[in-house]
């Protein structure tokens, strides 16, 4: 049995690498204004199979923003949303690999004025991020405006397909970093300057976080970000980056984020994460078809008996 499924295994890993290779060429290949065509075509086609991430993304449409007859129902809502993943994939590979005066007409952004100061310090910077909107541009964004960033990432379960992730989001004044080991290195990278992604809007039960309200609900939140900018004063902005109507980029950046002190070290943990899902969330419903909504984002509760030390869950009990 175990040698069957290990065959499974490899079979439905190479299925996906050789289908991430396929897109990654096919975004290659085309010109922008038809790859964003082909693209969202290819959400779309994905929306129609009956899988329980359709299923997640509609009911969670549901649960957050409820049914209404003056707003699109969940099951359109979530069909748009496969469209713009499909956009926004087309959109990584392509802003990852254009020239700069193509990437700066595509990107428009807030003003940079607060973000520079806080990088010219020197103690390095924390952009908290989720996946929203063509997210994983944000990395080439940053680098491209000259901040040397780096960003720490999970190993793929493929390591050709961790290798396919890496190029994608490496480049110049890039440093991209397995999760794995990583605690010094991000120190360390911290104070020699460089200006730290990190995306907090997903339920991860491995690594240390709180319960927080996101989206209205309690949600299991990485607090590591918000740590380092308690403990260590590390400014930290919240930059989510949206689609607009005529299919440029916009970057918005909140902060520099103030951290709660008010002695209780945990409770403003808490109220912090608190505060920087409230930022991503205002994002979000801004524009629903911009996020993940797939993720199984509320899947654990205060109850579970794994979480009986995260920080506050008594609270919620």
């Amino acid at each position: 049995m175990p040698k069957k499924k290990n065959t499974f295994r490899h079979w439905k890993n190479d299925i996906a690498y050789h289908a991430l290779r396929m897109l990654v060429l096919l975004a290659g290949l085309l010109p922008r204004k038809i790859g964003l065509a082909v693209f969202g075509w290819l959400g779309c086609l994905l929306f129609l199979l009956p899988t329980p991430d359709r299923r997640r993304t509609i009911e969670h449409l549901r649960l957050v923003l409820g049914e209404s007859t003056e707003t699109p129902s969940p099951r359109r809502m979530a069909a748009r949303v496969y469209r713009e993943l499909g956009r926004n994939l087309y959109d990584a590979f392509y802003l990852s690999r254009c020239d700069q005066r193509d990437f700066d007409r595509l990107v428009r952004h807030d003003d940079l004025g607060a973000f520079r100061e806080a990088y010219e310090r020197g103690g390095g910077v924390l952009v908290i991020t989720a996946h929203f909107g063509c997210f994983e541009m944000l990395l080439h964004f940053f680098a491209r405006k000259g901040f040397s960033s780096f960003a720490i990432g999970r190993r793929a379960f493929d390591p050709r397909v961790d290798r396919l992730i890496t190029e994608l989001r490496s480049g110049p004044n890039i440093e991209y970093l397995d999760r794995s080991g990583s605690g010094r290195k991000i120190v360390r990278l911290l104070r020699r300057g460089k200006a730290m992604g990190v995306l907090v809007d997903q339920d991860t039960p491995h690594v240390d976080g709180v319960f927080a309200r996101f989206l209205g609900r309690l949600a299991y939140t990485p607090s590591a970000p918000v740590q380092i900018a308690m403990r260590q004063g590390v400014p930290a902005f919240v930059v989510v980056t949206a689609r607009q109507r005529d299919d440029t980029h916009y970057v918005r950046l909140l902060g520099p984020v103030k951290m709660e002190d008010t002695g209780d070290p945990e409770r403003d943990l808490v109220f912090n994460v608190d505060h920087v899902n409230d930022l991503i969330g205002e994002a979000i419903l801004r524009d629903p078809a911009q996020w993940v909504w797939m993720h199984r984002r509320w899947r654990h509760s205060p109850t579970d008996p794994r979480f009986v030390d995260a920080p506050n869950v008594e609270n919620y009990l």
